[in-house]
């Protein structure tokens, strides 16, 4: 059955977010369940981030893809992904798959709010994962 436009935005049960505006919607099946956080890159894509009005009101995270600006007007990096720390957007990962090198090349690491230790390794782990899902040998 098609979703007619009325039904879009009616997925999952009526949430109120403390101190945010809208009406927001929450999956019936993480009802109840204990949040267990975890750190995560996630890609300038994710449903978490490109919506920067959101993010910026939810989480007061300031991003924007840069691929399309000029490289001295970049803030964060050519295609930086955002650093999701339990339930925080922390920060920025600037990063490039040096394909020849067999390196993920580290640029920066744009720090929202001060890491902690815990954050760091947990990045450095995020980012030892994904060079050796892109097939890399190490992360420089």
């Amino acid at each position: 059955m098609p979703i007619e436009p009325t039904d879009v935005g009616e997925v999952g049960e009526p949430a109120a977010v403390e101190g945010v505006k809208g009406e927001w919607r929450v999956d019936p099946a993480a009802l109840g369940q204990e949040f267990e956080g975890r750190t995560a890159l996630l890609s300038p894509f994710d449903r978490l981030v490109y919506d920067r009005a959101r993010a910026q009101e939810l989480f007061d995270f300031d991003y924007t893809l840069e691929m399309y600006k000029p490289a001295a007007k970049r803030r964060w990096g050519y295609f930086a992904l955002p650093v999701l720390h339990h339930d925080r957007l922390v920060g920025k990962v600037d990063a490039l798959a040096h394909r020849d090198a067999s390196v993920l090349r580290v640029n920066a690491i744009h720090e929202d709010v001060k890491f902690t230790r815990a954050m760091t390794r947990a990045v450095r782990a995020e980012l030892d994962d994904l060079a050796s899902w892109l097939e890399l040998e190490a992360v420089a």
